[in-house]
């Protein structure tokens, strides 16, 4: 019979260890299995939100064109118009050599665009105006950009509404207004007076008759056979009248008043005439000569003449001088308006009026004579060239503040209505036929 021996502890141990992970390895092959799952993506960081740098477009408001413009659009815009249409004087001849040359530079300097100018240079500026008034009232576009001419057709084109309210200073296109004498500026926004001295005046030969003051003075014996009187039935007569009448202290526009007025030309002045003229070559050689003292005409005259080396300067009366100088001005409805607008901008420089940039006009007197109009403002006298400026202040209005004492701006549509009726009566009582 056999024995049967009972388990140690050690082996008992043994045994419940080795079931326990029996079961254990049961559990683990036997439980589902977790589908493979792809990992999470690693969180993002954030996104910074990219700012662009913002560029400052300086921009300007463009009358005519009523909007704001950048500079590029303006630039744009003079290349698209690519032509202005000038309508002033002929200056001698200097336009094709001077004038445009001198804008096209400007224009090319300042916006980097080359154009085109066409200078209509005329001497009829009745036909200037007349063609304008047409084109405005009929809706059309005016066959001139720009029209810069004697005044009293600025005021029949702004009596008709035919002018555009543009020249004023702060117009972004005209920053040269800034710096322009007030009396420049007194018609603005609808147009600019461009000249200093262009007026209806007295030349006098200051070695003969430098005692002459006024227009009464020309009834003065000693001027007997000595003075040039524009031809009666003349604009340029009706103004030496209109002048006598500021010098008598009467009113032009008192039919009695003004009787006395020709009354006492026809009856002291007419004695002392030696010719009757509207001839400026004819005026020029009687000044040349020495035969004429004293002569109603255009001021202009004195600095050509005493560049020349002739003792001729005008006289501005303390009553005033009938004023009659160019005023630039634009039409309404222009085909190049951002163009016409430049134009006056570039009129009212220093480049322009000093040719700063034509150095050859600017020591040639007659040149330099022929195109300069005035010192835009009195801190310009020292631009001017060397051989003038001795004589400047006796020829042209300097400082500037004069003009606002020397001129008088008429009624230019009153003078020329009367102009008729005034020579008549002079020649009646001067016993002219």
């Amino acid at each position: 019979m056999s024995t049967v021996r009972g388990l140690t502890k050690l082996e008992t141990a043994l045994i419940v260890l080795t079931i326990v992970l029996l079961v254990i390895a049961c559990w683990g092959w036997m439980r589902p299995t977790q589908p493979q799952v792809a990992p999470s993506p690693p969180t993002p960081a954030p996104k910074v939100k990219v700012v662009k740098e913002v560029v400052k477009v300086k921009m300007y408001y463009v009358p005519i064109l009523n909007k704001w413009m950048s500079e590029d659009e303006i630039r744009e815009a003079i290349r698209k118009e690519g032509t202005v249409v000038i309508a002033d004087w002929t200056y001698g001849g200097l336009v094709e050599t001077y004038h445009v040359p001198a804008f096209k530079k400007y224009v090319k300097d300042r916006w980097g665009v080359d154009i085109e100018v066409k200078w209509i240079g005329t001497q009829e500026p009745e036909v200037i105006v007349s063609s304008v008034l047409q084109a405005v009232k009929a809706g059309q576009p005016p066959p001139y950009d720009v029209v810069a001419i004697e005044a009293p057709y600025f005021f029949r084109a702004l009596k008709a509404g035919a002018i555009e309210p543009a020249i004023y200073v702060g117009n972004p296109l005209m920053q040269n207004l800034r710096w322009v004498h007030p009396f420049f500026l007194q018609f603005q926004p609808y147009g600019v007076v461009f000249q200093a001295i262009d007026t209806a005046g007295l030349l006098v030969n200051t070695e003969k008759a430098g005692w002459i003051k006024d227009y009464r003075d020309l009834a003065d014996p000693r001027l007997k056979g000595h003075v040039i009187l524009p031809t009666p039935g003349t604009v340029h007569f009706a103004n030496f009248l209109v002048n006598l009448a500021l010098a008598m202290g009467k009113d032009y526009k008192n039919p009695a008043e003004m009787e006395e007025v020709i009354k006492f030309a026809a009856e002291k002045i007419h004695p002392n005439v030696l010719r009757y003229t509207v001839s400026e070559a004819e005026i020029i050689e009687y000044l040349e000569r020495g035969e004429a003292w004293a002569v109603a005409w255009w001021w202009y005259l004195a600095p050509v003449e005493a560049a020349k080396g002739y003792p001729i300067a005008r006289v501005a009366q303390p009553q005033g001088n009938v004023f009659v100088p160019g005023i630039a001005w634009i039409p309404k409805g222009v085909k190049h308006p951002v163009l016409a607008q430049i134009f006056i901008d570039f009129l009212m420089s220093t480049k322009f009026w000093f040719a700063l940039d034509f150095p050859k006009y600017r020591e040639s007197k007659e040149d330099f004579l022929m195109l300069h109009q005035n010192l835009l403002n009195d801190t310009n006298f020292k631009l001017l060239p060397d051989w003038i400026k001795p004589i400047y202040s006796k020829i042209y209005p300097y400082p500037l503040d004069k003009m606002f004492k020397w001129y008088v701006f008429p009624d230019y549509e009153y003078i020329e209505k009367h102009i008729e009726k005034w020579s008549e009566l002079y020649k009646k009582y001067a016993g002219l036929t």
